[in-house]
């Protein structure tokens, strides 16, 4: 009987991205909490300002604190938020 050498073959690790959800629903809502219009996020387009800058987590803690750098970094932003946030 002839035995027949069965060759391993590895399978190739997948890297698989984690798909981050946008934190822009919770900015919107802190930002309505605190007394933002629709309107107002809407015309100035912040909500889309934010998901565009944002690469922290997406928890309420970590979109307050960072608030004054996001307003630092987008004067719109400033001008709308002001005295809100």
């Amino acid at each position: 009987m002839n035995k027949t050498a069965a060759t391993e073959i590895e399978p190739t690790p997948v890297v698989v991205e984690e798909e981050r959800e946008p934190c822009g629903e919770l900015f919107a809502h802190l930002c309505r909490e605190a007394g933002v219009k629709q309107r107002t996020l809407d015309s100035a387009k912040l909500v889309e300002l934010f998901e565009g800058w944002y690469s922290g987590s997406c928890d309420e803690q970590s979109i307050l604190s960072s608030m004054a750098e996001f307003k630092a970094a987008h004067p719109i932003a400033n001008a709308k938020l002001q005295g809100k946030m």
